[in-house]
C-alpha cells in the first residue's frame, strides 16, 4: 500500500509549494570508482550524484494502481498489486499502459506482494512485504512460466517457497521501524537474491535462497548502505543489477533514485562498482515500486498512484534507459 509518510511529506509540499524537480539529464559521463562506504558514487563533473529523468509513457489503469513488480517476458510486460489485492497478474501495453490480459494464482492470497522475477522457466512472486516486522510466513511464489503464456489460460496455480531470516529472533510489531521488511528480489543461477528495506538505518542487506519449492533459512550474504528504502530490483543478461528505491531528503521532501551495480565477483554484488542515479521527486514520479532491466540496459520504471489530499496522482509507466552509467 502507498505509504504513509509519503502521503503526508506530499501534502505538505502543496500546502508549502515546495516541491523538488529533476535534476538535468546526465550525458556521456566518465563514471566514478565506488565508494560504498560513503554510500554514494559520485558525478566526477559536478560532485553530485548522477541525475536522469525517466520518460512518462503512460498512466496506468486503476485496477493496478497499486503496481508493485515488473518483469518482462517475451516482450510482454507484467506487473502485480501489492497487499491486500487479489491474487493476479497483469499483462500491459508497453505504449498505452491498458491492461492486456489478467491471470488469476487459484491457490493463493496476496499477503503483500512486492516483487516480480523470472527464470528460463519461472516465474516468481514474493509474498515478503513486512511493514510490522512480524510476519512469520514469508514466502515466494513459484509459478510455470508455460502455463502463463499459454493464451487464453487465465488461472494458474503456483508452488510454495517458504523461508526465514537468519538473523531475525525478535517478532514484536514495529511499523515501519524494523530491518526485515523486504521489497526486492532477482533470480541468478538458480538462486533468489533478496534485498531488505531496511527502516531503521537505510542499509539493504542481501539474503539468498534457493529457487525451489521447500521451506529454507535465508542465507545472509552482504550488507550496504543504500541510503534509502529499497522497493525493486532487476539483473540482466549482462549481470548489470539496478536497485530501485525512494528516500526522505529531508522533512518534506522524498525522492526517488537506483543504485546500479556491476563489476562484482561471484554472489557479492555489493563489492563491485556501486553507482547512484537520482531520479526526481515522488510528487512527479509517484511511488517508485517497480523495475525491469533489459539486456540493453534499458528497461521500464512503474510507480504506485499517490493520493494528495483530495487529489490522486495516477500510477504510472516508465521507460528507463541506464546504459550511459554502467
Amino acid at each position: 500500500m502507498p505509504d504513509q509518510k509519503i502521503n503526508l511529506v506530499l501534502i505538505c509540499c502543496l500546502a508549502f509549494g515546495c516541491l523538488s524537480f529533476v535534476h538535468s539529464n546526465a550525458q556521456n559521463d566518465t563514471l566514478a570508482s565506488k565508494t560504498v562506504a560513503e554510500g554514494i558514487d559520485y558525478n566526477p563533473k559536478s560532485s553530485e550524484p548522477f541525475s536522469y529523468k525517466p520518460r512518462l509513457v503512460a498512466r496506468l489503469s486503476r485496477e493496478i494502481n497499486e503496481t508493485s513488480g515488473l518483469i518482462s517476458v517475451n516482450g510482454q510486460l507484467w506487473t502485480i498489486n501489492d497487499s491486500g489485492n487479489p491474487a493476479q497478474l497483469f499483462q500491459i501495453d508497453t505504449i498505452t499502459g491498458k491492461i492486456l490480459r489478467k491471470i488469476t494464482i487459484a491457490n493463493s492470497v496476496n499477503t503483500d506482494w512486492e516483487s516480480m522475477t523470472q527464470d528460463d522457466s519461472s516465474i516468481y512472486i514474493g509474498d515478503f512485504g513486512n511493514n510490522n516486522g512480524k510476519r512469520k510466513d514469508l514466502h515466494i511464489l513459484k509459478i510455470a512460466k508455460s502455463d502463463i503464456m499459454e493464451q487464453g489460460n487465465d488461472t494458474v496455480r503456483a508452488g510454495y517457497i517458504y523461508f526465514s531470516y537468519p538473523d531475525q529472533t525478535d517478532f514484536t510489531t514495529a511499523l515501519n521501524r524494523n530491518n526485515f521488511d523486504c521489497e526486492a528480489f532477482f533470480c541468478l543461477n538458480d538462486t533468489l537474491h533478496l534485498f531488505t528495506k531496511d527502516w531503521t538505518d537505510l542499509e539493504t542487506r542481501h539474503y539468498a535462497v534457493p529457487a525451489q519449492t521447500g521451506s529454507y533459512q535465508a542465507t545472509y550474504i552482504e550488507q550496504f548502505r543504500a541510503d534509502g528504502l529499497i522497493t525493486d530490483a532487476s539483473v540482466n543478461e549482462s549481470g548489470h543489477i539496478v536497485l530501485l528505491g525512494y528516500k526522505n531528503t529531508g522533512g518534506r521532501f522524498w525522492d526517488c533514485f537506483c543504485w546500479l551495480l556491476s563489476g562484482y565477483s561471484s554472489s557479492y554484488f555489493l563489492d563491485g562498482k556501486a553507482t547512484r542515479i537520482e531520479l526526481g521527486s515522488a510528487w512527479h514520479l509517484g511511488q517508485s515500486e517497480g523495475i525491469v532491466l533489459n539486456a540493453d540496459n534499458t528497461g521500464w520504471l512503474s510507480s504506485e498512484s499517490i493520493r494528495v489530499g483530495f487529489l490522486r496522482r495516477p500510477a504510472k509507466l516508465f521507460k528507463i534507459n541506464l546504459s550511459n552509467y554502467f
